[in-house]
């Protein structure tokens, strides 16, 4: 059987700052890209639909809400499925 070095890597190790920094720029530049749809969404509901500012502020604080306590909870659940499938069967089915 042929070794490799994920095999022998250990599962203990802590990322280094380098690739802290790398993991960060890329959601810092994904956070920007989403941004702009944001306004865009902003604008569109008060322009477009008619709805006043401070509905689509409600609107999107209350989604970010909700999205803040779903997310952790959706991870774990993944993080702790184990199916006859295998463990990333979450992934999959869209949750």
């Amino acid at each position: 059987m042929i070794e490799s070095s994920i095999d022998k890597k250990d599962n203990n190790q802590q990322l280094s700052l380098k690739e802290k920094i790398g993991y960060a720029c890329g959601d810092v530049a994904s956070n920007f890209y989403w941004r702009v749809f944001d306004v865009f969404l902003f604008i569109f509901y008060t322009d477009v639909f008619g709805l006043s500012a401070a509905a689509v502020g409600t609107m999107m604080l209350v989604t970010r809400m909700v999205d803040a306590f779903s997310d952790p909870l959706m991870g774990a659940l993944a993080d702790r499925t184990k199916t006859k499938w295998g463990n990333s069967v979450l992934i999959f089915c869209g949750a």
